[in-house]
Parts: structure tokens; C-alpha cells; sequence
């Protein structure tokens, strides 16, 4: 027969955060279950810092600022010392849903 996937993973990862209630709570839920059935470290991730960390790795960047402009959240955030440090955030008055707002009156493509 196939293989567990328990063999290829390390760890199950989820999203604690920011985001919305819903899908957080349901894929927290989904990842705890795994977690326990497949007796696996359960990782916690912030949905920002996971964007940024792939940005970095990409670009090796190596302490990079960053302004995070994503739908409902606004975040700046600097890396130093192997850490993420937030300098401040909104999720009430969001840069991404203005440029989203923006790019559809003007007629630009999200392609």
C-alpha cells in the first residue's frame, strides 16, 4: 500500500494570525486534528511573516523592513537578529483594501 503522509512531514502548520475568525478557527482545527492523528509537532505561523519569510528567502534579503499591505491588514515590520519585529499595524484602516478599491475604479487587471 502507500506510505503514511506522517513520514514525509515534520510538523503540521497553521495560520494563528491575523486574519479572519472563520477560516482561522476551521484550519486550526483541521491542522490540531492531523497534529494529533498523526502524532506531529503542532507550528503556529503568522500569516504576514510567513509572506515576508518566503520574500527574504527569495531576494536574500537579510534584514529587511518591510510595509505589508495584504486585503484587511496593514503591518510594518523589520527583521533583525534572526526576529520579527512589528512597528505597527491596523486592521481597521487598511492600505490593501484602498489599492484594491483603487486598481478596480481604474480599470487594472489582478492579472
Amino acid at each position: 500500500g502507500e506510505p503514511s503522509p506522517e513520514r514525509y512531514l515534520s510538523g503540521i502548520a497553521f495560520t494563528l494570525g491575523p486574519g479572519m475568525g472563520g477560516p482561522l478557527k476551521s484550519c486550526a482545527m483541521a491542522a490540531r486534528t492531523l497534529s494529533l492523528i498523526w502524532k506531529l509537532p503542532l507550528i503556529a505561523v503568522n500569516h504576514c511573516i510567513a509572506h515576508i519569510e518566503m520574500g527574504r528567502v527569495a531576494t536574500s534579503a537579510s534584514d529587511p523592513v518591510v510595509l505589508y499591505v495584504s486585503g484587511g491588514n496593514t503591518q510594518v515590520i523589520a527583521y533583525s537578529d534572526g526576529r520579527y519585529r512589528i512597528f505597527g499595524e491596523t486592521i481597521d484602516i487598511a492600505v490593501g483594501n484602498c489599492l484594491d478599491r483603487f486598481a478596480r475604479v481604474v480599470g487594472l487587471s489582478n492579472d
